[in-house]
């Protein structure tokens, strides 16, 4: 090869060696942005600066307990554990000394009873006793520390789910007492001692949680199948990701965005805008899923797991965090009370 052919050549394998060089640069820069959005994304979508913290333990452990707060206390009501089926010891933790004490207990030893406070007083509507399902309202003064009956429900229910919503109380779902799930929603008026019909649930469903945010009760999980019902065959068909809000100014329910997991005997509390879910249950096992739905964006976001996975559990807020109560695993009834600080947003 000649010199001039050799100082033709060069130029062209140097600018050949700038073009590749350049190729290189923008794939490396392509694909560096894309893992920027990647990231972008998954922080969007989990919630990292949420944590959790633990509580002295509840003295006696349970599951499918009620559970609510009044004034700075959390009571927890009736519910299983491994030696009792079915309990009416009513314990409660102060949130100012953390200490437990007890106080009367329900008439009636029950589980998977519904319980939500109003005007300072604890309402416990439904469940399971020794008979059967119950449709007794059993209200409770914690000034004269003692439990009277208000109107029983039109119609008995376990497993249901309770709020109050303004001045009336929601009970809504749960199982009846031929083991029909129900979608039904009775309202009960602590003015009037009365309860009333109204639009009932889309998706008929029991072991499900609700919360209320800006007058609105959302109505979330739950299961179709067990207690009584066939056994399930798959998770689908036992379990539920729904997600149903109920506007009891017009009467009427709204589907919202599912739930990222299908499970039951989960538990669910409101701070501001935002309903956080817990735990749960499987169709062999218990969850550890914890998750949040913006209740204005109608979009759920991952939080940080529950540290003890189990289902039957309650949940109560209280300021800006979140006490998760009782409950069982799949081994043992659980004491433990977890308590769920979130992002601060």
């Amino acid at each position: 090869m000649s010199s001039v052919d050799q100082n033709i050549e060069f130029p062209f394998r140097f600018a050949s060696v700038l073009i590749l060089f350049s190729i290189v640069c923008m794939i490396g820069a392509i694909l560096f942005l894309t893992n920027a959005v990647a990231s972008s994304d998954s922080s969007s979508s989990n919630s990292t600066d949420s944590f959790w913290t633990n509580t002295s333990w509840m003295p006696t452990p349970r599951s499918e307990e009620g559970v609510a707060m009044l004034g700075d206390k959390i009571y927890v009501a009736g519910g299983e554990s491994e030696a009792i089926k079915k309990t009416n010891v009513v314990e409660v933790y102060d949130l100012k000394t953390k200490m437990w004490h007890t106080v009367a207990p329900l008439p009636i030893a029950m589980n998977h009873v519904g319980m939500s406070s109003y005007d300072g007083k604890l309402y416990a509507v439904g469940g399971t006793h020794d008979n059967g399902y119950s449709n007794k309202l059993f209200i409770y003064d914690p000034i004269d520390d003692k439990w009277s009956e208000g109107k029983f429900m039109p119609a008995a229910r376990t497993a249901l789910t309770v709020n109050f919503i303004g001045d009336k109380l929601y009970a809504i779902g749960g199982v009846d007492d031929v083991h029909n799930v129900a979608d039904t929603n009775l309202v009960y008026d602590p003015k009037n001692n009365s309860w009333t019909k109204k639009a009932p649930m889309p998706t008929a469903r029991h072991h499900l949680t609700s919360s209320v945010v800006d007058g609105k009760l959302y109505v979330i999980g739950g299961r179709l199948l067990g207690d009584g019902i066939p056994a399930p065959i798959a998770e689908g068909l036992s379990n539920f990701d729904v997600n149903e809000m109920y506007d009891p100014t017009n009467d009427i329910w709204t589907t919202m965005e599912k739930m990222p997991s299908n499970r039951s005997g989960l538990a669910s509390a409101a701070i501001g805008d935002y309903i956080y879910v817990f735990g749960g249950q499987k169709v062999n096992g218990t969850f550890e899923n914890s998750e949040r739905y913006d209740t204005k964006n109608n979009t759920w976001t991952i939080e940080k797991p529950v540290p003890t996975p189990r289902l039957g559990l309650k949940a109560v807020a209280a300021g800006d965090d979140i006490y998760v109560v009782g409950g069982k695993t799949w081994n043992y009834f659980a004491g433990s009370v977890e308590i769920f600080h979130p992002k601060k947003q």
